[in-house]
């Protein structure tokens, strides 16, 4: 991977500033050098500069975008939505399968997940490197492991999205800016890797100090180490990482779906992982705050309770909908009806209009749709955590491992069916859990993914025009493909 200095410059020297977000410009602060000395000299400073590697994670309206878009919109379980057709055009091509190198969004994402990983290998280096008498051994083993966790995540993501990336495992010298793309199977066994060093060191959940509660546990490195073992299909490894997770007793489904994604029940025991966001306050729209855009992005264009009014994006389809059972209270947990009111007979009682042109089935999404006493006075800078994981998921994972090893899949599969109230699968086999994944995780960015790593993209999205072995992976952007002479 060819990176020009200046920028190679600008991600380093950003340890200095490392919750101001990706704004911060390179000749606003010292060279590197002086930063990595001065620095690196206390475990104070230590944990803010994993507390950067976290940041990363939280700039939505760029890299977040991509999971919940591409999963829902291009897996068809939303449809785009926006103001007019030429509202965040850069998704129409992907949505029918046109892949092109100039597609911009893709190469944000791209930069952002390789912002992350020096801003990871960095810390990793420069903790490693400090002394006894400035950080304690276990303070610093936690860190570290912390350090390799958001790598193994922003690496799973590069190889989900692009397939064969550059493997940067260190800070790079200058004359290391021209890296190969590595094979999956090297990306994989490194995410594996990083995934267990860090599941080695951190606390379980129940262990974990109450200051830092929302950064990596124990529980969250086997889950993610999970994921990556469900993607390349290593049923064993996957049945039996999920049997430990559900084993330790550190998480459980809360009894009703719905409170799973209220604002108030943030960071409960069904939560895996999930990243954190705070609302600054500082009125500043398009700013680099703490908070999340994702909750504007998916309100209703036609907002019923401010002047300011949603996005109007990730609008569920007709076709989402009819797979719900009938009394299954999920769908009244994750979609809007037009005319819908939510929060009856409190303040924040408020009915809804879904009908805008771009919304064709005219509902909306409910599952990041906040009331008005907990909207943010800064539309783009809401308090509403972003869910990578949850507890129920970790069941179905170990229900998919287990029907494909012949072991029991029914039992993990209706306990997530059981919180619904809902009686055994009227579907057999994988069907069963296919169908179960897609109406439990639906509208949190999985459906696209789901179906492409199952094998099942051609069956499913065929006739938009997907073509297994080619649409698989989305392409490198031509940014950086004009970087790199080796490509």
């Amino acid at each position: 991977m060819k990176i020009n200095r200046l920028y190679i410059l600008a991600v380093i020297s950003s340890l200095l500033m490392f919750t101001t977000g990706c704004g911060k410009k390179f000749l606003d602060v010292k060279p590197p050098t002086m930063v990595m000395e001065d620095f690196f000299t206390s475990e104070a400073n230590a944990k803010l500069a994993i507390t950067g590697c976290y940041d990363v994670m939280g700039w939505d309206g760029q890299h977040n975008t991509i999971p919940f878009f591409f999963g829902d919109i291009i897996g068809r379980d939303g449809w785009k939505g926006g103001d007019v057709g030429s509202d965040q055009d850069w998704m129409d091509n992907l949505i029918n399968f046109n892949y092109t190198p100039d597609n911009y969004m893709l190469n944000i994402a791209w930069k952002n997940y390789y912002i992350g990983i020096n801003r990871c290998n960095t810390a990793i280096e420069n903790i490693s490197a400090m002394s006894s008498n400035l950080i304690s051994d276990d303070s610093k083993a936690n860190l570290i492991a912390q350090a390799r966790f958001v790598r193994g995540y922003f690496y799973f993501e590069l190889v989900k999205t692009w397939g064969k990336v550059p493997l940067v495992d260190h800070v790079l010298s200058p004359s290391e800016y021209q890296q190969p793309l590595a094979d999956e199977a090297e990306i994989w066994a490194f995410i594996e890797e990083d995934f267990k060093a860090a599941a080695d060191v951190l606390p379980a959940r129940s262990e974990q100090n109450p200051e830092d509660i929302g950064r990596a546990t124990k529980g969250a490195a086997l889950a993610f180490l999970a994921k990556a073992y469900i993607y390349q299909k290593k049923w064993e490894e996957a049945k039996t990482l999920t049997d430990q997770i559900i084993s330790s007793g550190e998480y459980a489904l809360l009894p009703n779906y719905e409170d799973v994604f209220k604002m108030e029940n943030e960071n409960n025991e069904e939560i895996v992982f999930s990243i954190q966001f705070k609302e600054t306050g500082n009125g500043d729209y398009g700013d680099d705050n703490e908070g999340t855009m994702l909750c504007v992005y998916m309100e209703t264009r036609n907002h019923p309770f401010s002047g300011i009014g949603g996005w109007g994006f990730n609008c569920p389809t007709q076709e989402l909908v009819d797979q719900y059972e009938e009394g299954d209270p999920r769908m009244e947990a994750t979609i809007i009806h037009d005319g819908e009111t939510l929060w009856e007979g409190t303040p924040d009682e408020s009915t809804f209009d879904t009908k805008f042109p771009t919304n064709i089935d005219h509902y909306s999404n409910q599952k990041y749709v906040l009331p008005p006493s907990q909207q943010p006075a800064d539309f783009s800078d809401a308090s509403k955590n972003w869910i990578l994981i949850r507890y129920a998921e970790v069941l179905l994972w170990n229900a998919e491992a287990a029907f494909h090893t012949g072991g029991d899949w029914q039992t993990p599969l209706q306990q997530v069916r059981d919180r619904a109230g809902l009686g055994p699968t009227p579907y057999s086999g994988i069907d069963a859990v296919y169908h179960e994944r897609r109406v439990e995780l639906a509208m949190e960015g999985q459906r696209f993914w789901d179906v492409v790593r199952q094998g099942r993209g051609e069956e499913v999205y065929g006739k938009y025009g997907f073509i297994e072995g080619v649409h698989n992976h989305f392409p490198i952007s031509q940014d950086q493909l004009d970087l790199s002479d080796i490509w």
